[in-house]
Formats: structure tokens, sequence, C-alpha cells
């Protein structure tokens, strides 16, 4: 890069003063004069390159500052032509900025004159209506005055015409209303018989059940009292474990009464599970009912001719049972399962009992069941439903020895995860169960989301207080 100045260009020449030694006479002379300054120049050479090496950075920025302000005056040139440019249309902006103000006065003096005469119509118009009104009632009161003529002569010939009508209906009406009071009180008198029919019968049905209550009393009472007079003979000896294991205490004893007051009577209980016949009776049998129970269901299959027998490990029901011609055993659901022939049933039903079972022997029991039956065969589940919030919250833990609510998708899921096909859960309808909430008309005001809200009320307050998971074996 040459040197920006003539004093610039002659530094840059002499900064190695000294070194080398140029050609020429007297070289040897230079040369060694060279060398005896050398250690006092070597260092100012040093100083000399730094400068230099400074000034042109100096330099080069001063390049690049005057390359920036040729872009900047460029720039200031393009502006200053673009600014020229637009101050002609600012110009015309000006002046019809200035026409528009003048034709918005116009545009308001003559919404002025339109307002005014605007005004000045409904005036008249009002004027004209009051006039019309006037004329109105003028002819109301006219036609007022015709219809009271009319009225009176339609009063006096009605009256006229109900006095004879009187007289024809009298005859009629005396014997329609004998006959009348005739069937009325024979209906009343055939009423009154059924209704006390049903009174006798619910009476009936009540006092069988309290009856019953009282004779499972008086069993625990005579069982407690052999108890004591073997105590007795065995005093001052104790009474054997066996003995003891025996007696019935706590809620045990009091299961029968339970049953009868909260499950329902032993027929109530017989035409819920009749609706199960179907499904049991294709199958061709053997069916086994796990916690059989007081027999209802067996009662149903023994009637239609079908093979079934329970197992219960409360002896008094299976004694009960028994004393109806049934084939029960006292046995433990899960053992009697194990014991069995692979596919040698046709069928496995257990009503209200998973509930009182844990999660492990719930998941056996499944298990035990698709060994027992054949391919085909059916498995019958039936347990409270806790989507309805009254049994999940309260009616469920009415039964002490309920162990946990089991939700119909969780009960369906471990029936089919355990091999049976063709799951089916069933929210079971009961008669006389609450009637669900009536959706609102699709042309009342919000209908959709009032709809959506009873949808879900009905689905918790209102759902099936019982389910049942209904499944084939493959």
């Amino acid at each position: 890069m040459p040197g920006l100045t003539a004093h610039w260009s002659v530094g840059e020449a002499n900064a190695d003063l000294g070194l080398p030694v140029a050609s020429g006479r007297l070289r040897l002379a230079r040369r060694l004069l060279a060398k005896l300054l050398w250690p006092f120049l070597r260092h100012q050479i040093q100083v000399n390159r730094a400068l230099l090496a400074e000034l042109d950075a100096v330099r080069a920025r001063l390049d690049a500052d005057e390359m920036r302000l040729v872009r900047i005056d460029g720039d200031l040139a393009h502006h200053s032509s673009v600014l020229v440019r637009h101050e002609e249309p600012l110009e015309r902006h000006e002046l019809l900025l200035t026409h528009l103000e003048r034709a918005t006065g116009d545009i308001i003096r003559q919404f002025d004159l339109v307002q005014e005469k605007v005004d000045l119509g409904q005036r008249q118009a009002l004027a004209r209506y009051h006039d019309g009104i006037g004329r109105l009632r003028t002819a109301i009161d006219e036609l007022e005055l015709r219809l009271d003529e009319v009225d009176a002569a339609v009063r006096s010939a009605r009256d006229d015409a109900l006095a004879q009508a009187a007289e024809r209906a009298a005859e009629v009406v005396a014997a329609e209303s004998q006959r009348t009071l005739e069937g009325a009180v024979a209906a009343a008198e055939k009423a009154a018989r059924l209704a006390a029919l049903d009174a006798f019968e619910e009476a009936d049905t009540r006092r069988d059940a309290w009856r019953r209550a009282l004779d499972d009393v008086w069993l625990r009472m005579s069982q407690l009292d052999l108890f004591l007079a073997e105590a007795r003979r065995h005093f001052p000896e104790p009474v054997p474990p066996e003995r003891l294991a025996e007696l019935p205490s706590g809620f045990d004893s009091l299961q029968a009464a339970f049953a009868e007051a909260f499950r329902g009577p032993y027929e109530v209980v017989r035409e819920r599970v009749s609706l199960y016949l179907e499904d049991l009776a294709e199958t061709g049998g053997p069916v086994l009912d796990l916690g059989c129970g007081r027999g209802e269901l067996l009662d149903v299959l023994a009637e239609a001719g079908i093979e079934a027998y329970g197992v219960d490990s409360d002896p008094e029901r299976v004694e009960r049972c028994r004393a109806q011609g049934l084939d029960a055993r006292r046995e433990e659901a899960l053992a009697h399962l194990a014991g069995l022939a692979p596919g040698s049933l046709g069928a496995v039903s257990a009503i209200q009992l998973v509930q009182h079972l844990e999660i492990d022997e719930l998941v056996e029991l499944v298990e035990l069941a698709a060994r027992a039956i054949r391919p085909g065969g059916v498995l019958l589940l039936e347990a409270p439903n806790p989507e309805n919030v009254v049994v999940g919250s309260s009616l469920f833990y009415l039964d002490p020895t309920h162990r946990r609510p089991i939700p119909p998708a969780l009960l369906g899921f471990l029936v089919g995860a355990r091999g049976f096909g063709d799951v089916e859960v069933r929210r079971l309808e009961r008669a006389g169960q609450a009637s669900p909430l009536e959706r609102p008309k699709p042309d009342e005001p919000w209908a959709d989301a009032v709809g959506a809200l009873v949808d879900v009320v009905n689905f918790h307050l209102f759902a099936p207080a019982d389910f049942a998971v209904v499944a084939r074996r493959p």
C-alpha cells in the first residue's frame, strides 16, 4: 500500500537503517561502520518497525471509514431524491384534505335540512294518527252497543233452550246416575278386596320372614344351651376346641336374618335370578353355583330340568337347600373348583359372591373356572354396581363381610384377561327402580348443556344397583 504523504514514504524506506549495506565504493568501510553501530541501532529498528505496523493499522481503519463515508454520501443522496419525489404527492394530499373538509361541511348542512324535514313529517303523521284513533274509538263504541243488543238476545234464547234441555236431561241423568252409582260401588268393593288381599299377602310375607328369623334365634339359643350343658359336663376341664369352632358367633349367627332383611325374601331373589335361565340352559349342564346361599338359582334350574349343584361354606344354608331337595355341598368355592376335572362343567355361576373375595382370590376363581368349564360353557358373575353412587358409598357397606366394590369394567377385564371370550357386562334393571330424570326438549333453552348434566346425574344416581358379567369359554 503506498504511503499517504512523501514523509510517510521516506519513513518506510529508512525503517531498516544500517541493514543491509548497499554495494558500491566504500562498501567495506560502510559495512565496518554498520557493525560498529549495530548494537546501538538494533533497538531503534525494532521500534521503527512497530510504529510502522501501528501506522499501517491506522491507515487501514482510515481507508474503511472513508469507504463508509462514501456509502453514507450515496445513501443521503438516494434519500434526498426520494424526499423530492414525495413532496409533490404530499402537496396533492393536502389539497384533497382541504376539498374533503369543504365537502363534509356541505353534507352536514344538508343532513340538518333533511332532519328538519323528517321532524316536520313525524309531527304531521302523529296528528293524523290521533285523528284516526278518535274515529276508531267512535266505531268501537257503536259496535259495543250492537254487541250488547245481540248478547241480550242470545241470553234470552239460551235460557229458554237450557230450560228445555234441563227437563229432558233430568230424566236421563237420573237413570244414568243410578247405573253409575251401582258401578262405582261395585268397583270400590273390588278395589277394596284387591287392596286387602295385597295387604294380607305382604303381611303374610313379612310374618313368614320374621317367623324364620325367630326360629333362627331359637335355634341359636338351643345351640347355646347345648354348649353350656356340655361345658358343665366337662367342668373343670376345658371344652374341646372342635366344639368351640362349630358354635356360631358374631355376624355368622345373623347371616340368615340379614339376608332376609336386606337381600330380600326368597321369592323376590328367585325371580331376580330367573333371568339367567336362558344363558345357563343352553350350556347343557352341569351348572355349579358358587356360594349358593338359600338355593334360589338352584331351585330355578331344577324346575327347568337343568342339572345343577351348589357349594357354600355356611352349614345352615346347605341344610336348608337339602331340605328343599336341592343338591348343595358344604365346601369352599376355590377348594372345590381346584378339585374338579378339566372341562367337567357346562357353566359356573357366582351370584353376589365376588365382592367377598380379595383380588388375588377373585383372579384365582376365574382361572379355576376357565379350567373346569368345557369349551362353549358360560361363566356368570353378579355383583353390586358401584357406578351407582348410593350403592358405592352406602348400600355396599351394609354387609360387613364385603371387601371392596368391584367396578363393572374391572370385573369384565379380569374375566377377559383370564381366557374367556364374548365378555358382556349387563347392568340389571330391577322392578321398582327409581325413574331417571327427563332430558329437556331440544327447543328448550340450554337443552344440550342441561341434557349432558342430566345424563351424568342419571348415570351416577339412577344406575342399576347390580350388574352381571357373562362370558363364554372359547
